[in-house]
């Protein structure tokens, strides 16, 4: 019996076909609906920016960010007509045109080169900058353009045959240019005398496009490719065998050394992109995405490893080669589900089973009739009754037939492969033999801890096989509310198995028995569609309306984490894993890659054409999804490995009012300043920025704002910000942005946008205003200053004329006074006594004349006069009044000064009314002391009669002092009681004067 097994499975081999499945590589198609000018493409160069220029039938192009910026005639451009482009050693970049000559651009201005500016012809097809040269390529010969001068020179030595001599390509050997021409062959340009000659190398027919690698020379011929070692091409020797079905037009070689080759057949259907491989070209358009049969050029960009491919009818291709995501079409069978053994993939689809060995190559199959036919010989054979409806099972329809079988699941569980279909279980070894068949319907199995088969019954329950060949299980009932109920997955975990339920939540199987989570109260959710485990075996539940719980079911429960809906980009979730310390969720809209709280995106994009997931399953560091029509294997090591994102962002385009900024303020197509200076009346502003340095331009989104303190805008997916109406004042224009498939964040600043405001408002229009204003109200003070000044000084003008009064009424008083004592000496016939008072008293006079001219004197000059006062007046009375002075140490009376003639009235006073004839020892004391340091105290003392002169003096005060008053009131008019007068009745009288000093 064995034996028969062995060898129906060998004839099963033999009779169906081994399939191999082709991989393919995401790619993208960029043509006119795109922005491209024309879908004829000429030319693909990258620049030393990684920059790709792309020259078309009506202009050229240049491609950053998906986006397209466009030059044409209008532009400067010499011609629309653009067969190839270069870059030259200053950084220039130059455009061939086909009739227009070449074209010159520095990053802001044009210079073309014609027929005038002695170029051969004006049909230009290639070019090669070497050195400080631009070696030009025309159908009638080569020029040399000088970079730094722009002198063109033409070599000798053209041969042109049917009037023409077409240049198809150029390379650089031992510093020597050689170039190629389609009908006449190789040759090189030489310098003899400086001047350059063009040199024979080879005669060869039909040299269309070269390419130079590893010392190989491939060169497109009709129908096939030449290839040359580079020394025997130069020697003329034999060349190698030539390989290939169709005309090649350029070469590129990626960093895996493969070698590609852009053809088009002309006039056939053979062309396409090639890769040239031992000694074949192998057509690889299909697997790489491209559809046109016309191509002309192709170039690889090695900083992101992608391949950009021309053609003549459908523009151009972006071709991913980073496998990260691999696809493989298998012949468009619906994947249903994985699993692995060792090294070989066993895949489930719509047809039966697959083998794969690890180049993903089918191995063997199992197929619908291999089935089919193992059930219908347990039927015929079995003595166990059959499970119907009737005994409590989903009964099966033994009539299905095998076209007409459907797959649910493919589980691996110890030794054996175990298979659930609409026609029952079957059980399979690795080695892809069917050996065991349950006559069971259900749409998901599971095994226990202990190996027991779990089998969840639609509305009926759960069985826990003992013995399932025999069918010897245990029923938990539907109706207990701890019965797992409508089960979509199972999974086994720390020694428990859990159940998920798209209706009544979490179950688990421990001790032979289930528990409901939702009976329990121990967890609320109630619809999950997925359940897997991380690497700390933490389960990860995905419920059905979108949430993702990470939960700890090892000792308690407890939720981790919840990443809410509103994080994942998608609405259904397909599929759930988890790799490392990464979350996998798969959407429609692609894979969700989460990790602490930041999300990642896989789509199309990066080669996920397909989001509609069937299946998936992780094998070691590899992901595989299946979908209707094949499957994908991710490298998660590279998928979850850091990625670049935007380096920098450029201005492309401003308009200010709707009017754009003038050329003159670009170069390189970027706005050449940080900083932009506006009028107030100019403050509506658009702006178009694209950023640079990321490998996926439509995972990026944009939000900015004007300040450090202003608030984020919404994101955006769009490369233009409106900033419309905005206030005077300083602006710094800041960016951030996301970069869904880096997962990474970036603020940058592009702008520093001053606007200025009126001329009423600006800081020097205020400051000459304020500074008006200013010196008015300081003229104004000025004026009012003097004014007062003026008023002072008159004031003061009048209380000196005042005072000036008072003194000349005060120096008749003293004149008076001192004439009667003359006229008493003369009367008693005391000649000498007379004549010496009359020149004491012309010294008074004299002093008095003197002293009344000044508003002050020093308190020794007023000493001094009232010594010779007090001396006159002591002359004329019979009883002299004895004289003291008293001053304090700390008044220098040399430098102290009073008004002039302030004290004689008071002194004047003493000896007119305070003593009489009776007066006994009569004496005048004048004192001075200092107060307070600004104060000084003088006080004029007698021991004369006291109360009854103040009585007197009252109806008869002393002229001398009542001027005396006036003056002081003149002089300290803001001051009170400056003079204080004390009488005493017996002490005398006491006149004490306040002095500020």
């Amino acid at each position: 019996m064995p034996s028969q097994n062995k060898l129906r499975f060998c004839s099963f081999l033999f009779f169906f076909p081994i399939f191999f499945f082709g991989q393919y590589f995401p790619s993208k198609n960029y043509t006119t609906t795109e922005g491209l000018p024309n879908n004829a493409v000429r030319a693909l160069f990258l620049d030393s920016k990684n920059v790709l220029w792309i020259g078309t039938e009506n202009g050229v192009s240049r491609m950053e960010n998906g986006m397209f910026t466009n030059l044409d005639e209008s532009t400067g451009l010499g011609h629309n007509s653009c067969w190839d482009i270069s870059e030259d050693a200053d950084g220039n970049i130059w455009f061939a045109s086909y009739s227009g000559g070449v074209t010159k651009f520095d990053g802001r201005e044009f210079t073309v080169f014609t027929k005038k500016q002695k170029l051969p012809n004006e049909r230009v097809r290639k070019l090669l900058p070497f050195k400080n040269k631009m070696y030009v390529g025309t159908e009638l010969g080569p020029a040399i353009i000088d970079i730094k001068t722009n002198k063109v020179l033409v070599p000798k030595g053209i041969l042109p045959q049917f009037g023409v001599f077409l240049v198809s390509d150029f390379f650089v050997f031992e510093n020597e240019v050689y170039f190629s021409t389609i009908n006449e062959g190789l040759f090189k340009i030489i310098y003899e005398n400086k001047a350059p000659i063009i040199q024979e190398v080879f005669r060869h027919k039909f040299l269309y496009g070269l390419g130079f690698y590893d010392y190989i020379i491939y060169s497109g011929n009709k129908g096939f490719i030449d290839r040359f070692k580079v020394e025997d091409l130069i020697s003329n020797k034999k060349k190698l065998k030539p390989i290939g079905n169709s005309i090649v037009w350029d070469f590129a070689k990626d960093s895996q050394n493969t070698l590609y080759a852009a053809a088009w057949g002309v006039f056939d259907l053979s062309g396409g992109l090639y890769s040239i491989s031992d000694d074949k070209m192998i057509d690889i358009s299909e697997s790489y995405g491209i559809t046109s049969k016309n191509l002309l050029n192709v170039v690889y960009n090695g900083k992101k490893n992608i391949l950009y491919v021309g053609s003549k009818d459908n523009g151009i291709y972006e071709v991913q080669l980073d496998q990260i995501i691999n696809y493989y079409n298998f012949n468009d069978k619906t994947i249903i589900d994985f699993e692995a053994i060792k090294t070989q993939k066993i895949i489930l689809h719509q047809n039966g089973i697959t083998f794969l060995n690890n180049e993903n190559n089918a191995l063997k199959n199992i197929s619908l009739s291999d089935f089919k036919k193992y059930e219908t010989d347990f039927i015929k054979k079995t003595k166990l009754k059959l499970p119907t409806h009737a005994d409590g099972y989903y009964e099966l329809d033994y009539n299905i037939p095998e076209n007409k079988i459907e797959f649910y699941e493919l589980l691996k569980h110890q030794n054996s492969l175990w298979v659930t279909s609409n026609i029952g279980i079957f059980e399979l070894n690795f080695e892809g033999k069917i050996i065991s068949y349950s006559p069971i319907h259900t749409y998901k199995i599971g095994f226990t801890n202990d190996h027991k088969f779990i089998e969840t019954i639609p509305y009926g329950g759960v069985r826990v096989y003992d013995d399932l060949p025999n069918l010897k299980a245990k029923h938990f009932s539907e109706f207990d509310k701890h019965t797992p109920l409508d089960i979509v997955k199972i999974l086994n975990n720390k020694g428990k198995t859990y159940l998920i339920s798209v209706f009544n939540g979490l179950f688990v199987h421990e001790k032979d028995q289930f528990k409901s989570y939702l009976t329990d109260g121990i967890w609320k959710e109630k619809k999950f569609k997925h359940i897997t485990k991380n690497n700390k075996g933490q389960l990860i539940l995905a419920a059905e309306f979108g949430d993702v719980f990470v939960i700890d079911d090892s000792k308690s429960f407890k939720i981790l984490n919840t990443i809410s809906k509103k994080e994942i980009i998608g609405n259904t979730i397909l599929f759930l894993e988890a790799y490392k310390d990464y979350i996998l969720i798969g959407t429609e809209k692609g894979i969700n890659i989460y990790k602490n709280g930041v999300i990642r995106l896989i789509d199309k994009e990066q080669g996920l054409q397909d989001s509609k997931i069937t299946t998936s399953q992780i094998f070691e560091n590899s992901l595989w999804l299946g979908t209707k029509k094949g499957y994908y294997t991710i490298d998660l090591n590279r998928l979850t490995a850091t990625q670049l994102t935007v380096s920098e962002i450029g201005i492309s385009k401003i308009a200010i009012n709707n009017v754009p900024l003038k050329s003159s303020e670009y170069k390189w197509f970027r706005y050449n300043s940080k900083q932009l200076i506006s009028d107030y009346k100019y403050n509506s502003f658009s702006i178009d920025f694209i950023p640079k340095g990321h490998s996926f331009p439509n995972k990026l989104k944009f939000r900015y704002r004007l300040n450090s303190n202003n608030r984020w805008s919404p994101y955006s997916e769009k490369t233009n910000l409106f900033l419309p109406y905005l206030p005077t004042g300083n602006y710094n224009v800041m960016i951030e942005v996301f970069d869904m498939n880096a997962g990474k964040s970036k603020v940058f600043t592009i702008l520093q946008l001053y606007i200025q405001p009126p001329f009423w408002l600006s800081w020097w229009f205020i400051s000459l205003v304020a500074t008006i204003l200013l010196i008015i109200i300081v003229l104004v003070f000025l004026r009012i200053k003097k004014k007062s000044n003026e008023k002072i000084i008159v004031q003061r003008r009048i209380a000196e004329t005042k005072l000036e009064a008072l003194l000349s009424q005060m120096n008749p008083h003293f004149t008076f006074n001192a004439m009667n004592t003359i006229q008493s000496y003369i009367a008693h016939r005391e000649m000498e006594e007379s004549m010496i008072y009359i020149s004491e008293f012309s010294k008074l006079i004299r002093k008095t004349l003197e002293n009344s001219s000044k508003q002050k004197i020093t308190i020794d000059e007023e000493i001094e006069y009232l010594k010779a006062y007090i001396k006159i007046e002591n002359k004329r009375l019979e009883n002299p009044i004895a004289f003291e002075l008293l001053i304090s140490d700390e008044i220098d009376t040399h430098f102290t000064e009073i008004p002039t003639m302030l004290l004689q009235p008071f002194v004047e006073n003493v000896f007119v009314h305070a003593f009489n004839e009776s007066s006994q020892n009569p004496k005048l004391t004048i004192s001075f002391k200092m107060i307070s340091e600004t104060i000084l105290e003088c006080k004029i003392i007698d021991n004369g009669m006291g109360i009854n002169a103040a009585k007197k003096n009252k109806l008869h005060e002393s002229k001398g002092i009542q001027l005396t008053k006036e003056r002081l009131s003149l002089l300290q008019d803001s001051k009170e009681n400056s003079i204080e007068i004390n009488f005493s009745e017996h002490n005398g009288t006491t006149v004490t004067i306040m002095f500020w000093v």
